[in-house]
């Protein structure tokens, strides 16, 4: 929350929904003009209005489709009305974490992904701070687990997180590979040669 207006920034549910899945405005046919991320920045996850319920979907439908075709086929045909499918499920954009099952890592969206395959599902779910989750969210929409697991280029952390609490790793050092703040000043500075004296004035008329 920011000012004396309570707007919600950021909430800790499904990543980049906001940023990636809806930030593309020019394939939206209903609300190309209109900024929409803010608005659902100040929903209620649980209870979306219905005032701009519609303006959601239709960001949804437009830029799903889109990401899906992203490697040339079709893996999450439209509806009749030319809704997608993941359209409702992305919409509860909140966190799905069952307790009664064992953690594991690199779950992430387990237990969405089990329910659109109509299986049961084995895991907590959730999202531990090891995931790669922006590669497993990349595959789900554009080839929906039928191709090879799509990459953001970023695999892993430098030093993975702790498994104990409170999961804090030492700090990278600074900077990375051992270098000192001076040697690294000399990496990236230009080297400057010592001034030279200027000689001294000659006797007699010029």
């Amino acid at each position: 929350m920011a000012g004396k207006l309570p707007i919600r920034l950021e909430r800790f549910g499904r990543p980049e929904i906001k940023n990636v899945i809806m930030s593309m405005k020019e394939l939206d046919q209903v609300n190309r003009d209109l900024e929409i991320r803010d608005l659902y920045n100040l929903e209620d996850a649980f209870h979306l209005s219905k005032d701009y319920r519609g303006a959601y979907r239709a960001r949804l439908n437009a830029n799903l489709a889109a990401i899906d075709r992203l490697d040339g086929k079709t893996d999450w045909p439209l509806g009749s009305d030319g809704s997608h499918p993941l359209t409702e499920l992305l919409l509860d954009d909140y966190l799905v974490v069952d307790i009664s099952k064992p953690y594991a890592e690199n779950t992430f969206f387990e237990i969405e992904w089990a329910m659109l395959q109509g299986r049961l599902y084995e895991t907590c779910g959730g999202r531990s701070l090891n995931d790669n989750v922006m590669a497993t969210l990349y595959t789900l929409l554009i080839n929906a687990g039928n191709g090879p697991r799509i990459s953001d280029g970023v695999e892993r952390a430098t030093v993975p997180a702790s498994d104990v609490f409170p999961y804090l790793v030492p700090p990278n050092p600074v900077p990375p590979g051992g270098l000192q703040l001076g040697d690294l000043a000399k990496l990236v500075m230009p080297q400057t040669e010592a001034p030279h004296n200027p000689p001294p004035p000659k006797e007699g008329r010029p």
